[in-house]
């Protein structure tokens, strides 16, 4: 019976190392100012493109920028431009993290093409389903996540 139960043990801790392990290896870096995964910001996408091309772009490693620690990438020469002249008009909203997510008082990551501009501001979120909520109740969680934005700010935790 001991000896059954201290391999239940083992494999329980490993089990729980394991998962802890592929959390933190999986979870988004925070090196700079904004959401990244994979080293660059807002996932690779360009965030000129959600103001300029009305759609989600995927940059490119050539053309990128560091902008608050965060290295953005570009679609075009002309993007990476217009960023560099004025990033605080295209840098999304709440640090890139899922508008969502602030609202309800936590960091989530985002999907790159899961986004809105409302009134001149880019708001990302997590999925499709996530974005429905947010777009059905987008002024009252709006007001709960600018509200809740210098707290959630400085959390260290990033639910993936």
């Amino acid at each position: 019976m001991m000896e059954v139960f201290r391999r239940w043990v083992k494999v329980s801790v490993g089990i729980s190392l394991l998962v802890g392990a592929s959390l933190t290896l999986a979870g988004p870096a925070e090196s700079g100012q904004f959401y990244e995964r994979h080293g660059v910001a807002i996932d690779g996408f360009d965030p000129v493109a959600y103001f300029e091309d009305h759609k989600a772009v995927k940059g490119l490693p050539s053309l990128s920028h560091v902008y608050k620690g965060s290295t953005f990438l570009f679609a075009s020469p002309a993007h990476l431009a217009v960023f560099v002249q004025t990033p605080e008009r295209f840098t999304p909203q709440f640090g890139g993290f899922c508008a969502y997510g602030v609202a309800e008082g936590v960091k989530a990551a985002i999907a790159g093409d899961i986004w809105e501009v409302v009134e001149g501001k880019l708001y990302l979120n997590h999925d499709s389903m996530v974005q429905a909520k947010w777009k059905t109740g987008r002024s009252a969680l709006l007001r709960a996540a600018q509200a809740k934005w210098p707290e959630v700010e400085s959390s260290a935790d990033v639910y993936p």
